[in-house]
């Protein structure tokens, strides 16, 4: 399993899909800080990206997660601190730019998703990371980070 593949969760019970609605219409009238996904799967990269370079966490918790809604408001915050860590981590860069897909790189998507491939810029090794995104209320989330792709950032790069 990639550690970034934002996990299924089982069906919750009928009455809490009501609370969450209720609490959502308060946390929005009280200035709720949750923005529109990105209109589009660069976007949501570039802005994830921009995210992990200024350490805002939050701002990653937003823009990760499925079609099913962003991380932030699917799984617990312990672990979602804990995954977004290490993503922050592996995909800190000095810069990155977004490329076409290289030849010898495949990758799963499911339907309606798409691959965004980022070359980043880090410590003179410039991996190239596919991105998957997902659809999501006519925006786009960060569904998977093929972080094994980004190298280990404690190394030195492979020639």
């Amino acid at each position: 399993m990639n550690f970034t593949t934002f996990p299924r969760i089982a069906q919750v019970p009928a009455v809490l899909p009501v609370i969450a609605a209720v609490l959502s219409v308060n946390a929005c009238s009280q200035g709720g800080s949750s923005s529109p996904a990105p209109t589009n799967p660069e976007a949501a990269v570039i802005s994830f990206l921009s995210a992990v370079r200024a350490q805002d966490m939050n701002q990653m918790s937003d823009l990760w997660g499925s079609s099913a809604g962003p991380a932030s408001e699917r799984m617990d915050s312990q672990t979602l601190e804990q995954r977004l860590t290490v993503m922050r981590i592996y995909l800190e860069h000095e810069e990155y730019t977004i490329v076409p897909r290289p030849a010898d790189m495949l990758v799963e998507v499911q339907a309606g998703e798409q691959a965004v491939f980022v070359r980043l810029t880090r410590k003179g090794c410039t991996p190239v990371v596919p991105f998957t995104v997902a659809p999501y209320r006519g925006g786009w989330l960060i569904r998977n980070i093929d972080l094994e792709k980004a190298g280990n950032p404690a190394r030195r790069c492979l020639p």
